[in-house]
């Protein structure tokens, strides 16, 4: 009876674990869905954030996920951790560093964009330049052989009279 009863509290305790578990998870679904941008949801939900700081630090959960210079699941989850710790000041400074990362890695996006769209035109350009040399050699050899049978039945015309 003993052991039936030990297993009986594990099992229960196992049980209510998953469902606290579940509780927490689907608040926390609540709140990523409620604060964070639609595209971040799947991602969001793969940490361990603190529910208090959703509606006070949304825009920073944001940045720590897009962040490239935070880039591995355990350095992100890390940064959450390290919220409840940090104080007003550490928080700001992070926010304005990952501010300064966002806006200079969309600088540089938006500068390989205009230059790849250069190169793209320049591309273009050179193969639009390439089919209309084939189309004028084309249309000259073309010119070729019609004189070149024109000069024929005019032989053969003259060779008749």
């Amino acid at each position: 009876m003993y052991d039936i009863y030990l297993f009986l509290n594990i099992k229960l305790f196992t049980s209510c674990y998953f469902n606290l578990l579940l509780v927490i998870h689907m608040t926390n679904q609540k709140l990523v869905e409620k604060y964070l941008l639609k595209s971040l949801w799947k991602t969001a939900m793969e940490y361990n954030i603190g529910e208090d700081f959703f509606e006070t630090m949304g825009d920073l959960i944001e940045l720590i996920l897009l962040s490239r210079s935070i880039d591995t699941h355990e350095e992100k989850q890390n940064r959450f951790n390290l919220l409840p710790l940090m104080n007003d000041e550490q928080i700001e400074k992070l926010r304005a560093i990952l501010v300064k990362e966002k806006r200079k890695l969309k600088e540089i996006e938006e500068k390989y964009s205009k230059k790849k769209t250069e190169i793209k035109k320049k591309k273009l350009t050179k193969e639009q330049e390439l089919q209309y040399m084939k189309k004028v050699s084309n249309i000259r050899k073309k010119e070729k052989e019609i004189d070149k049978q024109e000069d024929k039945e005019a032989d053969a015309l003259l060779d008749s009279l």
